[in-house]
């Protein structure tokens, strides 16, 4: 085993634990922990195994294997921002309707 290949199974692995570890990982949905799981096993089985990268983007037809990671991380980035907008746009929500009912409750206060 190269000494690459120790120090990213090893990162991607305390990636890992620090994920379920985190005090509120009881509070992380499960498809989250799932996804985060399966990414690392995907990424040591090809840390281990290089050339499987290529065996596979030859199925999917890419070139190389280079190529259909570097297709899947531009694909997981879009993925990953658009989540953030729309949660963004959730909370954006949520903070205009707690500030209308405390309007609300402020003036129905002031003039009592």
């Amino acid at each position: 085993m190269i000494f690459i290949q120790v120090i990213l199974i090893a990162s991607f692995l305390y990636l890992l634990l620090r994920f379920l570890a985190e005090a509120n990982s009881s509070k992380t949905k499960a498809w989250k922990k799932i996804g985060l799981t399966s990414f690392v096993l995907v990424a040591i089985i090809t840390i281990l195994f290089p050339s499987l990268s290529d065996t596979v983007a030859h199925v999917v037809g890419v070139g190389r294997g280079a190529d259909l990671l570097l297709y899947l991380m531009v694909a997981a980035f879009i993925f990953f921002a658009f989540n953030g907008y729309v949660y963004n746009k959730m909370q954006q929500r949520k903070i205009t309707q707690l500030a209308r009912k405390i309007a609300i409750i402020e003036a129905n206060e002031k003039y009592r």
